[in-house]
Parts: C-alpha cells; sequence; structure tokens
C-alpha cells in the first residue's frame, strides 16, 4: 500500500471527527438530543482514526523484526 494512501485512511476519521465537531459547535438549538448524539459520532470516528494508526504501527514493527531476523 501506498504510503499517501495510508495517510489519507488514517487521517480521514480524524478529520471527520473534527467536521462532527465543529457542526455540534454550529447547531444552536435546544436540542441537546443532537448534541450527545453528533458527539458520540465524533467519538467514534475519533476512535477508528487511534485504531488505524495504532494498527499500521504495529504492522510496521513487525516488518521491521522480519527484516532483522536472519
Amino acid at each position: 500500500m501506498s504510503s499517501k494512501r495510508l495517510i489519507s485512511i488514517i487521517t480521514l476519521p480524524w478529520l471527520a471527527a473534527a467536521l462532527v465537531i465543529l457542526l455540534i459547535t454550529k447547531l444552536r438549538d435546544d436540542g441537546t438530543r443532537w448534541h450527545w448524539g453528533l458527539f458520540g459520532s465524533a467519538a467514534i470516528c475519533f476512535s477508528i482514526g487511534c485504531l488505524a494508526r495504532t494498527s499500521v504501527m504495529l504492522a510496521e514493527k513487525a516488518q521491521a523484526e522480519q527484516i532483522r531476523r536472519p
């Protein structure tokens, strides 16, 4: 997988989370139910981004260890 594609896979969930958080701050109605629902969506996007980054780091570490072993 190319590094450019990998960076976009890792970055997109965090961008989605930031976009949802910005959307929450723009809402000014009395519907707190919507705010909590959107906050939950942002948290899910953020956790997917963290999971993607952790998976990539673990895969790179495993690959580096395989290269070092004869």
